[in-house]
């Protein structure tokens, strides 16, 4: 995905521009995580009311992890989520990582944890795994399901990191994330967490773009719609089109604002989530046409 042509001055420091917002959004990140909120750990720290540290726990994915200069690095991936995902057991190069995201919440009265061990940033190949782990918060923390929700370069918690949708059932979103010269990419996955695990609902693919003297930006959003018997997943993308100030062949005419949209309503014989309509897929399959 993306231009492979050499980059022009703008378009250099729009790639600069996105590299720096990434960083903001990390460091403005909070220490204690508010309703819906992640909330960033080092790897040393222990798991709330537990002995246990985040390194115990991403030593079940990969059990060689050890300290590695600036992070930490490891060759070798659980055998059995390897197979589930259809993942290489050997990484020669190394899965690496500084750090986790995570965020606490409850289902059916009882605390749990949502935990994403995120090693593309840091490993040198692009197909590096992001591993979604749902833990019980008793005693220790215990391992529920578990998911490989690693579509892009970096991947993370997409706000609000999770919803809750009534009867026990809770809905967490992430997002995986690059850039390409003066594209930027995001696939928003959107996860059942059930007494039964972990269950992929959809992805949701966004892209925007600067062209000369025009920004073109799709704005993810996940919500709530309480109507109806049961709650449901509303997803909302905002597609805005500014004018930006330079020297283009011709006059960009930013198109009105619109937005498009679908609701993921249960289905109550297969106990799935399914959408209203396929207009996310459509912009999907126009998005993929402008890559």
């Amino acid at each position: 995905m993306g231009s492979n042509r050499q980059q022009r001055p703008d378009e250099q420091s729009l790639h600069a521009f996105f590299a720096l917002a990434a960083l903001a959004l990390l460091a403005l990140t909070p220490c204690s995580a508010l309703a819906g909120e992640s909330r960033l750990e080092s790897l040393d720290a222990p798991v709330a009311g537990t002995d246990k540290t985040y390194l115990d726990l991403v030593r079940t994915f990969v059990p060689d992890l050890a300290a590695d200069d600036m992070n930490w690095r490891g060759r070798n991936l659980d055998a059995d989520f390897a197979e589930r995902f259809d993942l290489d057991k050997e990484w020669p190069d190394g899965l690496a990582l500084d750090g986790v995201e995570t965020v606490a919440f409850e289902r059916a009265g009882k605390k749990q944890l949502a935990v994403l061990f995120d090693f593309g940033p840091f490993s040198d190949v692009p197909q590096a795994p992001a591993i979604l782990a749902l833990y019980a918060l008793e005693e220790a923390p215990r391992l529920l399901d578990s998911l490989n929700v690693g579509l892009d370069r970096e991947s993370g918690f997409a706000p609000p990191a999770f919803l809750d949708l009534g009867d026990d059932t809770t809905a967490l979103l992430t997002r995986s994330t690059h850039w390409n010269s003066s594209q930027s990419y995001r696939i928003t996955s959107l996860v059942l967490a059930t007494e039964g695990g972990l269950k992929p609902i959809d992805t949701v693919l966004t892209f925007s773009e600067r062209l000369c003297g025009l920004s073109r930006v799709q704005e993810p959003a996940v919500s709530v719609d309480a109507a109806g018997s049961h709650p449901a997943l509303r997803v909302e993308v905002t597609i805005r089109e500014e004018t930006v100030e330079e020297s283009c062949d011709t006059e960009p005419m930013p198109s009105p604002a619109r937005t498009v949209s679908a609701t993921y309503r249960l289905n109550e014989k297969t106990g799935t989530y399914e959408p209203d309509s396929d207009a996310l897929d459509e912009l999907a399959r126009q998005n993929e046409e402008r890559f």
